[in-house]
């Protein structure tokens, strides 16, 4: 199925976007993110998954026709959830493509198969929902948001099933999670992109106590470093922000928060400021690094994935080039 419409280009935003379901109920969260993304010239791909039987099988009780009817079942809700976004977006995007995809047949994992059609596309942007509890088989769990993160060309916005959010404005209020590292600085680029001269900024790095804790070296002189560390990537991530056309200065701020010393953890503080700030979107980068050694953001998205209740923007350093040609 394929719509098209004559509109003029615009200058800012995600241009080709590739937006993934795996069950009806995930067709209504992403598509109502996906309507304040959209902008005419947008050429958006709804991509939806069957899942494979034999997987079916063996992740549950079900064997023999049971699976079989599973697999019916499982393409009848993606036929749903295909036609069901496809009316939701029709008169927001410039082009809109749908395109089913039956892993049984495809012989490919759920993430690699995704990966393989935002190349096809040249994606700019993968928009998945996620099901953070699951249910009899649910394909965009964390695990699979961890290898598709990977593999995908583009950068990835996970949307929880969960999320709730009729409005069809822009985005007003973005968080970014930054640690210094080019990774991270690849995020606040792409990021920005989801910007207009409207939106509330705020980047924040965690100084993660419970680390100064639990090592040898003294506890003031770690968290000293840490503080110098992530005073510096904010105020390169605030440099590189404000530097953008479409971004307002007096609405950029910046602060560093911290985990605490006990069981806390830089997941958890991410959430709660994310909440305490009302944010609509967390932006963080993945396979980034702690200082010189200790992995902050590879690990920390995959968490937050788990439990976030919003969107949440992943970028790896590779697809900054990508948004750049987007915007």
């Amino acid at each position: 199925m394929e719509s098209n419409k004559d509109t003029p280009p615009q200058p800012d935003g995600f241009r080709r976007i590739v937006l993934c379901l795996d069950s009806f109920e995930a067709s209504r969260c992403t598509a109502a993110f996906v309507r304040r993304l959209a902008r005419p010239d947008t050429e958006l791909t709804i991509v939806a998954l069957t899942l494979d039987p034999d997987s079916l099988a063996s992740q549950t009780p079900l064997g023999g026709p049971d699976s079989g009817l599973a697999h019916g079942e499982s393409q009848e809700l993606m036929n749903r959830a295909i036609a069901e976004s496809s009316r939701a977006l029709a008169s927001s995007v410039g082009t809109l493509r749908t395109q089913a995809i039956d892993l049984a047949k495809a012989g490919v994992s759920a993430a690699r198969a995704l990966g393989r059609a935002a190349q096809q596309v040249r994606a700019d942007l993968l928009i998945v929902g996620i099901r953070q509890h699951h249910g009899l088989v649910r394909w965009f769990d964390p695990s699979v948001t961890n290898s598709l993160s990977r593999l995908a060309p583009c950068a990835m916005i996970v949307a929880p099933a969960e999320y709730d959010d009729a409005r069809d404005a822009e985005l007003q209020r973005i968080l970014f999670a930054v640690d210094g590292s080019a990774t991270s600085l690849a995020a606040v680029d792409t990021g920005a992109s989801l910007a207009s001269a409207d939106t509330q900024i705020r980047v924040v790095y965690v100084v993660d106590r419970g680390i100064s804790h639990s090592d040898v070296m003294p506890v003031t002189p770690l968290e000293d470093i840490f503080v110098k560390e992530g005073s510096q990537a904010i105020a390169a991530a605030q440099a590189r922000l404000e530097a953008r056309r479409k971004v307002t200065r007096s609405l950029v701020s910046a602060d560093l928060i911290s985990t605490d010393a006990g069981a806390d953890n830089v997941s958890s503080v991410l959430l709660r400021e994310a909440q305490r700030w009302n944010a609509d979107v967390i932006v963080m980068g993945t396979h980034g690094r702690r200082g010189d050694a200790r992995a902050y953001l590879g690990s920390v998205p995959n968490q937050v994935a788990s439990l976030v209740e919003i969107p949440l923007l992943l970028v790896r350093e590779s697809h900054d080039n990508r948004a750049s040609n987007a915007t």
